[in-house]
């Protein structure tokens, strides 16, 4: 018996717009504004340190990956940005200041329970001082039900928060609707 159109298309929506949730990055809220000049860009070289804030309990493997995703998903986003002058270090240190692993049976049961966070305070410094560049922070819930929420894992959640950590010290913030945004002048023209 062969599935009909409707069912699939119902099924791959359904899936699309679930990953959405898991995969969708946070803004990054300032505490300061960055300067034009002081974005990191295609050419600086950033290190990423995370570290804890007094009473987070992360372990060593769950801070080297984010570590890992974090320094990405920056290359990334700082391959956006056009190269301006020299290459400059930065320092891009990381605390954070909650990491909850939720319960996947509690979000299997009930929407809500049992929610992912994952919580920083972010700092982009110049290598070698300690003149802050930007500050920032990044705030990430993850909390759907049912069996998309019961499989969901803080793994999946993370590439998302940093995401967020890098279009905050890249000046990538919005580029789905810079994307719409120039794909419409193009189209006007």
């Amino acid at each position: 018996m062969k599935p009909s159109r409707i069912g699939t298309y119902f099924i791959f929506t359904t899936l699309a717009m679930l990953w959405g949730c898991a995969g969708s990055a946070p803004k990054p809220q300032f505490t300061d504004a960055v300067a034009e000049h002081k974005k990191l860009d295609g050419n600086d070289i950033a290190t990423v340190t995370v570290q804890t804030a007094e009473g987070v309990s992360m372990l060593g493997v769950d801070v080297q990956r984010l570590t890992d995703v974090i320094q990405q998903q920056l290359a990334a986003k700082q391959a956006l940005n056009p190269a301006a002058g020299e290459a400059d270090g930065y320092d891009v240190n990381v605390v954070i200041t909650k990491y909850a692993k939720g319960n996947a049976f509690a979000r299997a049961m009930l929407v809500g329970l049992g929610q992912i966070h994952i919580d920083g305070k972010i700092t982009v410094t110049p290598s070698g001082t300690q003149e802050t560049t930007s500050e920032f922070t990044v705030k990430k819930t993850f909390a759907w039900g049912g069996i998309y929420g019961g499989t969901t894992r803080i793994e999946d959640v993370e590439p998302a928060f940093a995401e967020g950590v890098a279009a905050g010290a890249t000046g990538q913030m919005d580029t789905s609707e810079k994307k719409s945004k120039e794909s419409g002048k193009q189209a006007a023209d």
